[in-house]
C-alpha cells in the first residue's frame, strides 16, 4: 500500500496522517499533518502545500476547506494535501524559521544533516519526488505585506519546464511570473522540482487577513489544475491574455519605522515612480523608494503604517517582457 508519511493512499477514501521530520528541543517529533484522498479510477498524484513561509495563513485554510469539499467519486487519481508544510514557523508566526533563521524557500533541495530547516528541505523534496507528479505551492505576502493573485512557473525547455507554463496559464490568473531557473530567486522548493522533471506551479494570493476572495482564488486555482489534469470533470478555461513578468527587484528597507506605500499591487510603476516611504515616529520621512526600472508590476507591497525593521522585505517590483494570448 502506497503511504505518504502515516497516511495511507487509498481508493475512494480520505485518509490523514502526518510526516515526522527530526524532533524538537525536548525530544519529541516535529509532525506534518498531511490529508490525502484517493479516487476509485487511477491517474496522477497531485501535491499542494502552504505555508512554507510561516505568516502565509491562506494556503493553510483553503488546501483544509478544498480537501473538505473534495468529493472522492469524482476524483481520478490522488490529492496530498500539506496545510502547514513548515510547523515551527507558523507557530512561531513569522516568514522564517524561529530554529535557525533560514527561509525555507531558499534553502532547498536541502541537507540530511543539516539544521532543521535542511533537513525539512530535503525530507520534502525526497517525499514529493517518490510520491507526487505535480506540485502546487501556495504562498502569500504573509502578515506584513498583500500580494495579488498570480501564478509562478520555473521556465525553461525541459518536459517539467514546459508542462509548469502549461499548468500556470490554466491556474485562474491573468498573470504569470515566468522566471528562469538559473537567474532568478534560487534555491525554491519549484525551481528544485522542475529540475528533477516534476511539474510544479506556485500560487500567489493575499496577505494579512484571509478573506474569502483568497479562499476562493486559491480553492480556484488547485481545482483548475487538477481539472486541467483530468484529475476532476469539467474545463479549465484559459485567460483570453496573459501579462509575462520576469526578473525581480526586491525592496528592503534601510530603516526602520513605518511603511507608507505609495502604490498598490497589480499597479504597472516606471523608472523613478515612488514606491513607498518610512517615516519614523515624529513624522519624519527617513527613508524613500523609488523604482529602478520601466513597466514594473507591483508584486507585493507592505501594508500601510505597519512598523517595519531595517532589511525587511516590503515590496517587489517585477518587469512586464510579455502579453501572450490564449493560443501562444
Amino acid at each position: 500500500m502506497k503511504t505518504v508519511g502515516t497516511a495511507n493512499i487509498v481508493k475512494g477514501e480520505k485518509i490523514k496522517g502526518f510526516l515526522q521530520v527530526s524532533t524538537d528541543t525536548d525530544g519529541s517529533p516535529i509532525q506534518i499533518p498531511i490529508l490525502t484522498a484517493s479516487g476509485r479510477e487511477e491517474g496522477p498524484t497531485i501535491w499542494v502545500q502552504g505555508c512554507v513561509h510561516g505568516d502565509e495563513y491562506g494556503g493553510a485554510a483553503s488546501i483544509i476547506r478544498f480537501f473538505q469539499e473534495l468529493d472522492v467519486n469524482e476524483l481520478r487519481g490522488t490529492f496530498i494535501g500539506v496545510p502547514v508544510t513548515n510547523i515551527p514557523s507558523f507557530k512561531a508566526r513569522y516568514r522564517t524559521s524561529p530554529i535557525d533563521g533560514a527561509n525555507l524557500n531558499r534553502i532547498f533541495p536541502g541537507d540530511p544533516k543539516g539544521t532543521y530547516s535542511q533537513q525539512l528541505a530535503h525530507t520534502l523534496m525526497e517525499t514529493i519526488t517518490i510520491t507526487s507528479n505535480y506540485v502546487i505551492d501556495l504562498h502569500s505576502g504573509g502578515i506584513g505585506a498583500n500580494v495579488p493573485f498570480y501564478a509562478i512557473c520555473d521556465y525553461n525547455e525541459s518536459d517539467a519546464g514546459q508542462k509548469s507554463m502549461w499548468l500556470a496559464k490554466r491556474a485562474g490568473s491573468n498573470v504569470i511570473w515566468r522566471f528562469q531557473t538559473e537567474t532568478d530567486v534560487s534555491g525554491t522548493g519549484t525551481s528544485q522540482l522542475v529540475s528533477k522533471g516534476i511539474p510544479a506551479v506556485t500560487i500567489e494570493c493575499g496577505g494579512g487577513n484571509v478573506t474569502e476572495e483568497h479562499e476562493a482564488n486559491f480553492k480556484l486555482s488547485i481545482r483548475n489544475i487538477m481539472t486541467a489534469l483530468e484529475m476532476l470533470p469539467g474545463e479549465a478555461k484559459l485567460q483570453e491574455e496573459y501579462t509575462v513578468i520576469n526578473g525581480a527587484d526586491f525592496f528592503f528597507t534601510g530603516q526602520g519605522g513605518l511603511f507608507v506605500p505609495k502604490c498598490s499591487v497589480g499597479d504597472i510603476v516606471n523608472k523613478g515612480d515612488l514606491l513607498g516611504e518610512i517615516m519614523n515616529l515624529y513624522g519624519e520621512v527617513t527613508e524613500v523608494l523609488r523604482c529602478p526600472t520601466d513597466n514594473a508590476y507591483i508584486a507585493a507591497i507592505g501594508h500601510r503604517y505597519w512598523p517595519v525593521h531595517p532589511g525587511q522585505l516590503i515590496c517587489e517590483a517585477i518587469p512586464v517582457v510579455n502579453r501572450l494570448g490564449k493560443n501562444a
